[in-house]
């Protein structure tokens, strides 16, 4: 894959940190133009001799079509996919070389793979989803659009997670088990069954506390 220019916007510090380490490590570097809409207040200790790096405020004044929608948070992601983009854009995956992504996973667009990451044969991994290091994902597992995997999470086998869901740092999901839409699972938690959506649920075993509003 050879990218001359890249559009990166919805940034938040880390991700911009993890995008041109992620970059690096596949020996890619394009000219990089950092649309700033969430309004960082310095993006200076972020700049890497090895890219070429623009700042512009305004998504709207960018004509490169490759894209890559950086924030983390699923909610964000989705907000900022809303205001910002359309189907001309092409939106590329970012995936770190330390990771091991099986041949037979299928890889939707706009996708980050943070370094030693996982991802066991036949996997569905759907549009905008974030999977952040150390995280192993077992064999086939479904993960929906604007999912967010923290570092450490281990997703067994036969796992379904539901849009805009996020999973806290080193949460272990069982095999078999699907978690519902727009919830959220706290970081540590043990899942052993079924999360309907929208809900926040956490603990050992993991409960529903509350609903995700």
């Amino acid at each position: 894959m050879e990218i001359k220019e890249l559009t990166v916007l919805g940034l938040s510090e880390p991700t911009l940190t993890m995008i041109f380490d992620n970059l690096e490590s596949c020996q890619l570097f394009p000219k990089v133009r950092i649309i700033n809409n969430l309004g960082l207040n310095e993006l200076k200790p972020f700049h890497n001799p090895k890219f070429t790096i623009d700042i512009l405020k305004d998504y709207h004044n960018n004509d490169n079509k490759n894209v890559f929608l950086g924030v983390i948070k699923p909610y964000t992601k989705l907000a900022v996919f809303n205001k910002y983009l359309d189907k001309k854009n092409n939106f590329i995956n970012v995936i770190h070389q330390t990771s091991s992504v099986s041949s037979t996973v299928e890889l939707g667009k706009g996708i980050l793979i943070n370094s030693l990451v996982s991802i066991a044969s036949f996997t569905k991994i759907g549009n905008f989803v974030s999977i952040n290091r150390n995280v192993s994902v077992g064999h086939h597992t479904e993960i929906a659009n604007f999912v967010t995997l923290s570092p450490g999470t281990n997703v067994a086998g036969f796992v379904k997670i539901g849009e805009n869901s996020l999973i806290g740092m080193g949460a272990n999901v069982i095999d078999g088990v699907t978690i519902g839409r727009d919830s959220i699972i706290g970081a540590g938690a043990l899942v052993t069954k079924d999360i309907p959506d929208g809900v926040v649920a956490y603990g050992n075993p993991c409960k529903i506390i509350r609903e995700n509003k």
